[in-house]
Order: structure tokens, then sequence, then C-alpha cells
């Protein structure tokens, strides 16, 4: 008899002692590529701001949408209430939040990356079958 099982569609990983588990169904896969590109975009914009010329309000406000990016992109990957959990653990610092970010943008460019590389594979299978 053959068999066959559905590979998961979600990867298990650890944030400093704790498991989390991120969905990599299809759509949440597009929103996560969506959300990872906005928010490198507001990234580059709030780098390029003249903080020197900022009012402390202004300052506040611009680190204020920092945290509100890595809020939403938190818990869509993560979970509701999870950014306030991890952003304690990161000693409530953006600097060191971000390598979370970062650690998470890599997941599902590797995601990504599979899945292109497994539809290629297939497409030369399928191609080669052909002539």
């Amino acid at each position: 008899m053959r068999k066959f099982e559905f590979d998961k569609a979600y990867e298990e990983i650890e944030i400093n002692g704790k498991a989390y588990r991120v969905d990599f169904s299809d759509d949440k896969l597009k929103q996560y590529q969506d959300m990872l590109s906005e928010f490198y975009q507001e990234a580059q914009e709030i780098e390029q701001a003249d903080i020197e010329k900022m009012t402390p309000e202004e300052q506040t406000a611009l680190l204020e949408k920092q945290r509100q990016n890595m809020k939403t992109l938190t818990e869509t990957m993560l979970g509701k209430g999870t950014f306030e959990e991890l952003f304690e653990l990161a000693g409530r610092s953006t600097w060191n939040y971000l390598k979370l970010i970062e650690f998470l943008a890599e997941i599902i460019r590797e995601r990504f990356e599979k899945f292109k590389e497994e539809q290629r594979k297939k497409y030369v299978k399928v191609s080669k079958k052909g002539k």
C-alpha cells in the first residue's frame, strides 16, 4: 500500500525557551511577505529621517511608529499578545527587538525559497518529460 502524508503547514520556533508556531499556509505566507516589505520600507524612511532636527515629540512619535510596526508584524506571525511579552524579554529595546524581526524574516525567506525551489524542480521534471 502506498502512503501519503502532508507536510506541516507551520513551523515551531523557540524564542528564549518558549515555543511559538508560525503558520505557513499560502495566505499567511503572502501576508508575511507583504508585511515584511512594508516594514522594511518604513524602516528605511525612519532611518533617513533627520532626528537631530526633530522635536522630542516627533522623535517619540517616530519610535512609537516603529514599535507599532514591530507589534503588527510580530502578532500576525506569532499571535495576539506576543509583542508585549517578547518586547519585555528584549529589555524594552527596539534595537534589540529588531534582531527578532530579522530572525523571523529569515524564516520566511527560507520557507519561500524552499517553496520556489520545489516548484522549479517540478517544472524542470515536467518539461523534461514533455521533450
